[in-house]
């Protein structure tokens, strides 16, 4: 049995979609769906790909900011260009495992996530 969402759709198809465009779709969903589990979703998606967009952000701007100071700024610069690299494939692999366990499992929780979600939500 199929459960339908408020937009129409397929619920299974909207908590996948909710991680699609990582913090933007489920800023979507939050305002435009009633479904519980959907909205789960969208929250989760906006916590967590929002917290590693403001990372991601962090990282390159202070990258920027120190790689000015001569010898100091280059070792600097090397390490966050690293972290940045590693917050990037953590990302990735982030987006495909969600999008995957949104489609299998329908009440997924990341382990550190669900407890600000549940504080949020």
């Amino acid at each position: 049995m199929r459960r339908m969402t408020t937009l129409g759709l397929d619920e299974r198809f909207e908590r996948v979609l909710a991680y699609s465009l990582f913090w933007v779709s489920g800023l979507v969903l939050i305002f435009t769906e009633k479904n519980k589990n959907v909205r789960w979703h969208a929250m989760q998606s906006i916590v967590t790909f929002g917290t590693l967009s403001l990372l991601f952000i962090g990282v390159s701007m202070l990258s920027g900011i120190l790689s000015w100071i001569p010898i100091l700024g280059l070792l600097i610069s090397f390490g966050l260009h690293l972290l940045r690299d590693i917050l990037g494939w953590i990302w990735v692999l982030l987006w495909f495992w969600l999008m995957f366990m949104a489609w299998v499992r329908p009440d997924y929780r990341l382990p550190l996530v669900s407890n600000w979600v549940r504080g949020i939500f």
